[in-house]
């Protein structure tokens, strides 16, 4: 009785007195589906008209060890950019390696516009010994890495960020004594073939960023491995 009152709640009373005369064990199955069907669609409406919050997270000034020139390096030092782009990346994972060239080519098409990059390892060496620090000042040094590259092993600013993949980007400006994430998420569109990336995320928001506007597009999931925690 139960079922028959639920379907004659959520269904038109044409269609609920058809499955009541179908059948005991047909009517539960087509309730059943039908159930199915109405909380697939409630979710499809809900997830569709989530927006993301108006007002942008703020990030701390924070300070890591930077296995480039063997001194800390704080966010604070990036003030006067205009665009501040932090990157999480890692050695083990194959999506990190997938976009290493993309990422040092962006670092080379920004030099002089203002635009900083960083680059921060939160792995757990632990978990993960490609990622240990001497094995960054190594990959460093072979990769010829110019910008600061941080050694987050407890992952203490990947928490402060809400980074989970490798890699996942964040561009931030600076706003009244704090930085304020405008982007974050995905580099591209094509973790496997550069060529056939099609919607240049970070690029693009690194654009609007430099000619005054914040992004149209705020955030977009991340293709990568889970930080090891």
């Amino acid at each position: 009785m139960f079922y028959v009152k639920l379907t004659q709640i959520l269904l038109p009373s044409k269609l609920s007195r058809y499955i009541y005369y179908i059948g005991y064990k047909q009517r539960q199955s087509a309730i059943h589906y039908m159930l199915n069907f109405i909380v697939l669609i409630c979710s499809f409406i809900y997830g569709f008209g989530q927006e993301y919050n108006d007002e942008p997270v703020k990030i701390s000034d924070f300070t890591l060890p930077n296995v480039v020139s063997g001194n800390s390096f704080s966010l604070s030092e990036f003030s006067e950019a205009k665009a501040v782009v932090v990157v999480f990346t890692s050695h083990y994972c194959p999506y990190a390696k997938l976009y290493e060239d993309r990422i040092f080519k962006l670092i080379e098409k920004y030099q002089g516009q203002e635009v900083r990059f960083l680059l921060i390892n939160s792995n757990n060496p632990q978990k993960s010994a490609p990622d240990s620090r001497e094995n960054m000042i190594k990959m460093a040094n072979l990769q010829k890495i110019k910008v600061p590259y941080l050694s987050d092993s407890q992952q203490e600013v990947a928490n402060m960020f809400g980074a989970s993949k490798t890699p996942e980007v964040f561009l931030l400006k600076k706003a009244k004594g704090s930085f304020e994430i405008l982007y974050q998420g995905a580099i591209d569109d094509n973790p496997q073939v550069a060529s056939d990336v099609s919607h240049f995320f970070l690029n693009d928001a690194i654009e609007a960023v430099l000619k005054g506007r914040r992004p149209t597009q705020v955030a977009q999931r991340p293709t990568g491995c889970m930080i090891k925690r």
